[in-house]
């Protein structure tokens, strides 16, 4: 039964039977399939065909109401018993903005793993907003992403900071210079991550208090992930702003992180989720873990920088 409502009320957030069913992998008629035999075991009707779509009949409004509540107290329970060790596991499915996805959550999922080893977790990287979008949809029990989604139907939580710093190759003329004017740059090819990153729009945020905009800059490429920019920098295309996250070994990778003469560009990463909806017991233990982690990273960052 618990399976049916859950699917009952994910019909009704999206006010779609085929978003549904692609969603959850399955035929369409089988979605509509499982919401008539809710309806033959309440021994009501829930729905009616209004226009191209579909509407709760009173019935329906008064289940869909009991069934966010009874969900929501199932998920109570699960993480109240979950308390136990013996019963955390079962498979957390975490959504991450590039920067977090690739080089920051790994170290902490490891670690983790150390305390629970049955919990398995699965990984899904893309730009921010796709990643909120996941959340909204139930496809992730959460995500860490490099920009704030406090919505009506989500939530977020600060937790890391970022910078992002001016990067070329590092046989690129502008290594000599000591210090760069962002106006400088106008003409020179750039390398910007596509519409939806936090990156990006972090970026776009920066220019914007310099009174300027991308239209204003020569852009060469713009492509979907960090590597990709990391890799056309190292060929030559041109120059980009990339996360400290992601060139811990600059000189290595080929690559010259170079100052530019007062434009700094700092951001956040959140931990995001769907507000006022329980996590799992394992996705919840998971989620504080890693605003744990930060918090006793803050502190220790705070003791050093009393000592000084």
């Amino acid at each position: 039964m618990l399976d049916l409502m859950r699917l009952f009320a994910q019909v009704v957030e999206e006010q779609s039977f085929t978003m549904v069913a692609r969603k959850l992998g399955i035929s369409q008629p089988a979605v509509s399939n499982q919401i008539r035999a809710f309806e033959e075991k309440l021994g009501v009707k829930l729905l009616y065909r209004k226009g191209k779509g579909f509407a709760l009949t009173p019935e329906g409004e008064t289940v869909y109401r009991h069934t966010l509540h009874m969900l929501d107290e199932w998920s109570e329970l699960m993480r109240e018993i979950g308390d136990s060790e013996k019963l955390m596991s079962g498979k957390v499915h975490i959504g991450a903005s590039h920067i977090p996805g690739e080089y920051l959550l790994p170290i902490y999922l490891a670690a983790f793993r150390k305390q629970y080893p049955e919990i398995k977790f699965k990984l899904s990287i893309g730009d921010s907003l796709e990643m909120a979008e996941k959340v909204l949809a139930h496809e992730v029990d959460f995500a860490v992403v490099g920009a704030i989604f406090d919505t009506e139907k989500l939530t977020s939580e600060f937790w890391l900071k970022d910078e992002l710093g001016f990067v070329i190759s590092s046989d690129n003329p502008l290594c000599a210079s000591q210090s760069i004017d962002l106006k400088s740059l106008r003409e020179d090819p750039m390398i910007i991550r596509e519409t939806g990153s936090g990156h990006r729009r972090a970026f776009e945020e920066a220019l914007t208090k310099q009174g300027l905009d991308l239209n204003d800059f020569n852009i060469a490429l713009e492509v979907g992930s960090t590597e990709a920019v990391k890799n056309a920098v190292r060929s030559g295309i041109g120059y980009s702003f990339l996360s400290k996250h992601a060139l811990e070994s600059c000189e290595k990778q080929g690559l010259v992180w170079a100052n530019v003469k007062d434009f700094y560009i700092e951001r956040g990463f959140y931990l995001l989720t769907r507000r006022n909806k329980p996590l799992t017991v394992a996705a919840d233990a998971s989620y504080r873990y890693l605003a744990s982690q930060m918090s006793e990273t803050r502190s220790r960052r705070s003791e050093l920088e009393s000592e000084l």
